[in-house]
């Protein structure tokens, strides 16, 4: 004997999997936003954390950022001898415009220069009260400099230009806090929590730092690489420089409260040692003979090795608490450093500023 299911039965049916299925997503959802909201104050004292009851912040930005690189190395070229090349690389100061939301310490902002260079920020930030991670990915197309060549019976000099240089930096920072009870990062970083009373904590942090710079334009591999266009023939050539490291180090940060808790000011510096390094030269060649018609591409990968390098990064910021809303300036720096082994060295110094205003909801 068969059985059958009539249509109403199935669309009941239908509808209790649906709800079922809601409650469970909403007892999801329900569950992590407690997980979030208590782990920026469980454990805390609370005579000198508060956390807000409003999650949200909306911000509105003005950055202002900036870039120096300063290089030494040597290089063959042609068949004269070795040459010296030294100078330093530097960004125009960008004014970004940005926005950005954050909830308990987790944050997404993008920031845009709207002049004719362009200059583009994406920043990912997580602050907790045990732990903080924050990333950067900038994009800068205002790079520019002079380089010093001496050596090989040559002395001369030659202008880097903006149009012809291109860098992509991508920061990332990862802290612990130790004294979590009593002193909060997401008061003076994130302000999705208000810090009562002045407090300071000894914080570990693991530095990631890539950097990739393209430089284009008639044998500029003459000025920054070693020599790959074979004599008897002209050509082009892109010229890339990669350099990743990751260092690990650590130091102390204190935020000083005034004001009833209005007022925030915030300062932390930590020095580090690099304990991991992979850096490259990449030469992208096109080559032709004096008829114009036979051409060729190849590309050559050149490795670089460093010394022990020592690096650091330093914050400050002044932040206003008033109601539901918040404003101050934030400043950053990061300084590293890969030091001459084989020839080769190149320091940066990678800064910015930040205005902000924020709304809590």
């Amino acid at each position: 004997m068969s059985t059958s299911i009539s249509p109403l039965r199935l669309v009941l049916l239908a509808l209790t999997c649906s709800m079922a299925g809601q409650l469970q997503a909403g007892d999801f959802w329900r569950a992590l936003k407690n997980w979030v909201d208590s782990a920026d104050i469980k454990g805390c004292d609370t005579t000198y954390l508060h956390l807000p009851k409003e999650g949200f912040v909306g911000y509105g930005n003005v950055y202002l950022t900036g870039s120096k690189e300063y290089l030494n190395y040597s290089q063959n070229f042609a068949q004269n001898g070795t040459v010296d090349v030294s100078g330093t690389l530097s960004t125009r100061v960008a004014s970004l415009l940005s926005v950005g939301v954050s909830y308990r310490g987790w944050g997404l902002s993008y920031s845009k220069d709207f002049s004719k260079n362009g200059d583009t920020e994406w920043s990912f930030c997580s602050y907790g009260q045990g732990y903080g991670l924050e990333t950067r990915i900038h994009n800068s197309y205002s790079f520019s400099g002079v380089l010093d060549l001496e050596g090989a019976g040559i002395m001369d000099e030659y202008d880097i230009e903006m149009k012809n240089c291109h860098r992509r930096l991508l920061l990332g920072n990862f802290y612990y806090v130790f004294g979590r009870k009593r002193f909060s990062l997401p008061a003076a970083m994130s302000h999705t929590i208000i810090q009562k009373r002045s407090s300071g904590s000894w914080l570990a942090i693991m530095n990631y730092r890539h950097s990739s710079t393209t430089l284009e334009g008639e044998q500029q591999q003459y000025y920054v690489g070693d020599e790959v266009l074979d004599l008897g023939y002209e050509g082009i050539a892109n010229y890339r420089l990669s350099q990743t490291q990751v260092s690990l180090g650590g130091g102390y940060a204190y935020n000083f409260i005034f004001n009833d808790a209005h007022i925030l000011l915030h300062f932390s510096a930590m020095p580090m040692l690099s304990v991991w390094h992979r850096n490259r030269r990449y030469f992208d060649e096109r080559t032709w003979d004096s008829t114009a018609q036979s051409y060729q591409d190849e590309r050559h990968v050149v490795a670089i090795s460093q010394k022990l390098a020592v690096n650091g990064t330093v914050h400050s910021s002044f932040v206003y608490n008033f109601s539901r809303y918040v404003t101050g300036v934030m400043v950053f720096a990061n300084i590293d450093s890969f030091p001459e082994k084989e020839k080769f060295s190149i320091y940066s110094f990678d800064w910015s500023s930040r205005f902000f205003f924020g709304v809590r909801f």
